[in-house]
């Protein structure tokens, strides 16, 4: 099924529905002004989201209960996002000034990924013929980028500000499914370790041990806790000693201090799906197709711009199995994502497919509070049954 927006503006006013009456809010851009300066009262909103969180939680009665996060799941602790990412400062950066020319066509482009790819390009044209010199440049220039991704993107998270993290945990808690969540992420930051160990959940995330924690992706077969996997990496992996670790974060008024070493990560650029195809990501990915192409799980994937072939072709197996139920959130123009555009055809024919479209049903900080559900309500239909079975039970 496919829902958008306007199927909640009709739920605000109970007059939407009668023949030729006009809504509370006519655009999804007036309910969001309406949601962002709080003129809705919760109650209100919770209403207006009750069938669909119904829906979901009666799904959430399946094997697992499964979640593929991205950068829109931290974007209200203050993460950026790497559309914004731009290449002034180092165009007039003396150190590269070599390449000057190269880097404003570059800039042009959008997005970190595109620029990266330009930029590993050029290197590679430099390497070509020979020219070590701006090939050396070109590489000291990758690297710088992607330590701002890190320091200046990524390590923008608040910790001290994960409510909406907290609140979803404690909703799953709430509804018993907790052990049997597995939360997927390409996010590097550490918004759900920081938050579960703020609640004091336990949750594996494929290391073992306590003083020298090392990759083991055997403790994704711990049952009875929920597991997060970093399918991107994380920015406290490192490798070291021929091994990936996992190090003890340290953190100072809410940020993330990072150390010296390089974490183990698969940065945005085309080598993306090269990179998945070694440890430990060739191991979490299959982690991942081995849970979703077996038993019966509702799969929520929110803050994702479906724009990974490698997660793609993971969330079409995924579709293969017909146990499944899917909730595609897409918060932005969904027609721009050719995934989304193959899943759209196949909704009407495929009732375990649900598409949410726009700020009204994907933004994260709605999802948690409207629509993940913390117990088992009740539809309309079973509290009529529930009070006519009280009405006979007292005339017996």
């Amino acid at each position: 099924m496919i829902y958008s927006a306007k199927d909640i503006l009709c739920r605000l006013d109970d007059d939407c529905k009668k023949e030729q009456s006009k809504p509370k809010f006519s655009t999804e851009d007036e309910f969001m002004d309406a949601f962002l300066w709080n003129r809705l009262d919760s109650d209100t909103l919770a209403s207006a989201y009750k069938d669909l969180r119904l829906k979901l939680g009666e799904h959430m009665r399946l094997d697992h209960v499964l979640f593929l996060f991205g950068n829109g799941a931290s974007l209200y602790a203050g993460s950026k996002e790497t559309k914004d990412f731009k290449l002034d400062k180092y165009i007039n950066n003396s150190s590269f000034a070599g390449i000057k020319q190269d880097l404003e066509k570059i800039s042009k482009l959008g997005g970190i990924e595109a620029q990266l790819n330009a930029l590993i390009t050029v290197r590679s044209y430099f390497n070509l013929i020979n020219y070590a010199g701006n090939e050396k440049i070109v590489s000291e220039l990758i690297d710088m980028i992607k330590k701002e991704l890190i320091e200046s993107f990524v390590n923008s998270v608040d910790y001290r500000k994960l409510q909406l993290h907290k609140i979803m945990l404690l909703k799953l808690r709430a509804l018993g499914v907790l052990p049997k969540t597995q939360i997927y992420t390409t996010n590097y930051d550490l918004a759900f370790e920081y938050a579960m160990d703020s609640l004091s959940i336990e949750y594996t995330d494929g290391f073992s041990g306590f003083v020298n924690r090392q990759f083991n992706p055997r403790t994704f077969a711990e049952g009875g806790k929920p597991s997060l996997v970093k399918i991107h990496g994380s920015v406290n992996w490192v490798y070291k000693d021929r091994r990936i670790k996992e190090v003890q974060p340290e953190f100072s008024d809410g940020r993330l201090n990072v150390g010296e070493t390089a974490p183990v990560l698969i940065y945005p650029t085309s080598n993306k799906l090269h990179e998945t195809y070694s440890t430990p990501y060739s191991e979490l990915m299959r982690h991942m197709l081995d849970v979703m192409e077996s038993g019966s799980n509702v799969v929520v994937v929110m803050g994702y711009k479906y724009g990974d072939e490698h997660i793609n072709e993971i969330l079409y197996k995924a579709l293969e199995n017909p146990r499944n139920i899917f909730y595609f959130f897409v918060f932005e123009n969904p027609s721009s994502s050719g995934f989304i555009n193959d899943v759209s055809a196949l909704a009407d024919s495929m009732p375990n497919i649900n598409i949410l479209s726009g700020p009204a049903l994907a933004r994260f900080d709605i999802f948690v509070k409207y629509i993940l559900p913390a117990a088992i309500e009740l539809t309309d239909e079973e509290k009529a049954l529930v009070m006519l079975h009280r009405v006979l039970s007292k005339n017996e």
